[in-house]
């Protein structure tokens, strides 16, 4: 992982748990048809929130090496 700074990390943690979040809940869900007891543990469930995390990560990744890593808004730059 490349270092952009404090703002690509937070960046990279919330694509993240959206990613464990598609991965773990909707996707089981729509696997197993139905409503996922979340009182239960399942590791299927966290192997897909694990590989959910990861590919959203990437696609992430890919996306900054086409487009590049956010600037700071016009507010933050200093003029020189």
């Amino acid at each position: 992982m490349k270092r952009h700074g404090r703002g690509a990390l937070i960046e990279n943690v919330l694509v993240g748990v959206f990613g464990a979040f598609l991965g773990g809940d909707f996707l089981v869900s729509m696997l197993h048809g139905g409503v996922v007891n979340d009182k239960d543990f399942h590791a299927s469930s966290l192997g897909f929130a694990v590989v959910g995390a990861v590919v959203m990560v990437a696609l992430l990744s890919v996306m900054r090496g086409k487009v590049g890593t956010l600037k700071q808004s016009k507010g933050k730059q200093r003029d020189r």
